[in-house]
């Protein structure tokens, strides 16, 4: 998995894409593009263009649209504004305008023609339509030219309520130079100089509404609130609160929704932490900094102390024990308790002000920790996967600083061999990354060890993918498998690239037996629901491709 616990709209999601059985027709999802001019709430099109829209989710999902802009305004025959390429990491430079993360390249589908306010998804290479990532235009008139094929343009959805105001004000901003490639038609408030000072429309957040279209439409003037997240506060486009016209239930009622969770990938396993803006704004500020900048990808769990912490976030993998670059340091926020399940920022011994990158989990309750130099900020909450966190508290530890340096003297190992230690052998943190996560309440747990579900793999709907421990013969392997829509029935390939040896630490593991062809897993959690005994069959040992055969439910 790469998203744990998704959106409302998961169980229909996954009935399609995970299950392939009939189901009943499903609400369009809502989406709201939160910009400093106001939210552009759009209706995607699912069943028009079903991989497009899944794989703007998946951005979505992902958080990878926040802090980006509208980087062009073409105002020729087509006219249309653009956005989801470029995210502003607040340096006042060019230096801190970078391309988002980028997920595999999905191809274009046949959809609804390209007229006036409606979205499409467009290639990175015009001279290739198969290229197309996380770039969407607005088409503000009707852009027939964009339906040839040959362009790649993607209708995916349409806007919605008051959106097409803010969208027609972008239409008479002026677009000026910033000069790179890309950047050479954005749309500004008001040229300035220098250049890069010109505010541009930016794009706050991208989040889901917690309803149906007619939810939406019903439940205010048209506008919405847009704020997906929260059910129920005020928005910034001028909307209502969600649960305004009096019948309109408010979203999300009855579920635990956590806003901004970010989810910690390694080799070990997956776990995800819910953020806490309003008891630590600078850090979390800081902390989702690195993430989007992706200084935390291929980063290393460097110190575990069993029944203490675990610590990550300094240095990277190749070559490992060198430190990530690392911005200037915080303010202290010490504003909650380090009890087990936390998350909170690691200093330098006695400077109270020295947070930078680096974090640890608590993995028991450390309050002593809250009167140590004003104490440690905890900005975060293990959600789901503190089995995981425990998991790598259980691994061998070794102490490197001859070889690494100081930071070095707890070193948890994933394996232990005779050719020391190489970044092989170390808890790689694949990447960190920002979703929503939300479980219902009675999966919810107090004690700061996520809800009580434990399953061998969870499916996530951002990559269409799950990864398990897997034993292959008498060794243990973490194994990503990737749905296939190329293939009949319901498919996965495993990603041969990505196979990652395991220390057997007690995990529920699924068995991969490739005389007989059969992988047997005991358990998925799909949403908030588990499927056991799931079998899949090897329908091409060249590329270990799997095709579903049966399951049951719980």
């Amino acid at each position: 998995m790469k998203k744990l616990i998704s959106s409302p709209f998961l169980p229909a999601v996954i009935s399609l894409i995970l299950l392939s059985f009939p189901m009943q027709s499903a609400a369009q999802t809502v989406v709201c593009i939160e910009t400093n001019l106001g939210d552009i709430c759009v209706e995607l099109l699912e069943t028009d263009a079903p991989v497009t829209a899944q794989n703007f989710l998946g951005y979505v999902n992902q958080g990878s649209y926040r802090n980006t802009f509208f980087h062009l305004l073409k105002t020729d025959d087509p006219f249309y504004i653009q956005g989801g390429r470029f995210a502003d990491l607040g340096g006042g430079d060019l230096d801190s305008l970078i391309e988002i993360f980028k997920r595999p390249a999905i191809s274009p589908e046949s959809s609804v023609p390209n007229t006036a306010g409606t979205l499409a998804m467009v290639p990175d290479d015009p001279a290739n339509p198969d290229v197309i990532t996380s770039q969407f235009i607005i088409n503000l008139t009707d852009n027939p030219e964009f339906d040839d094929a040959s362009t790649g343009a993607t209708v995916f959805a349409r806007i919605i309520g008051d959106g097409v105001d803010i969208v027609n004000a972008i239409s008479t901003l002026p677009a000026v130079s910033f000069g790179p490639e890309g950047l050479t038609e954005v749309p500004v408030l008001g040229p300035e100089i220098p250049i890069i000072n010109s505010v541009r429309v930016n794009i706050s957040d991208v989040t889901i509404f917690d309803g149906t279209v007619d939810d939406f439409l019903g439940g205010s003037d048209g506008g919405g609130d847009g704020d997906g997240g929260d059910g129920g506060s005020d928005g910034d486009g001028g909307g209502s609160d969600g649960d305004a016209g009096g019948d309109t239930p408010t979203p999300g009622e009855g579920e635990v929704l956590y806003e901004d969770a970010v989810c910690v990938d390694t080799n070990v396993g997956e776990f995800c932490m819910q953020l806490l803006p309003d008891v630590a704004p600078i850090t979390v500020e800081n902390f989702l900094n690195y993430i989007n900048s992706g200084r935390y990808d291929d980063t290393i769990v460097h110190r575990s102390v069993p029944g203490f912490v675990i610590q990550g976030g300094g240095y990277v993998a190749s070559p490992l024990g060198a430190s990530i670059d690392k911005d200037n340091a915080i303010q202290n926020e010490f504003n909650r308790s380090n009890l087990r399940g936390t998350v909170a920022m690691a200093r330098l011994g006695g400077v109270v002000n020295s947070a930078t990158s680096e974090w640890f989990i608590n993995l028991g309750n450390n309050s002593q920790l809250d009167t140590v130099d004003g104490g440690f900020t905890v900005f975060g909450q293990v959600i789901l996967g503190m089995d995981i966190v425990d998991a790598i508290a259980g691994l061998p530890i070794s102490n490197q600083q001859t070889t690494l340096g100081s930071a070095f003297g707890e070193l948890p190992l994933t394996d232990q061999d005779d050719d020391g230690v190489d970044s092989d052998d170390v808890v790689l943190v694949h990447r960190i990354y920002v979703t929503d996560v939300i479980a219902n309440e009675d999966d919810a747990v107090d004690d700061g060890s996520g809800p009580n579900v434990e399953t061998t793999a969870q499916y996530s709907t951002l990559t269409s993918s799950f990864f398990l421990p897997v034993w292959i013969g008498n060794e243990l392997y973490r194994v990503s498998m990737f749905l296939d829509n190329e293939l009949p029935g319901l498919s996965f390939r495993v990603s041969t690239t990505t196979i990652v040896a395991l220390n057997d630490v007690g995990q529920d593991t699924a068995t991969m037996d490739l005389d007989s062809g059969l992988l047997t897993i005991p358990s998925i959690l799909v949403g908030n629901k588990v499927y056991t005994d799931i079998v899949f069959t090897l329908t091409d040992f060249s590329t270990l491709a799997f095709q579903l055969q049966s399951y049951n439910t719980e």
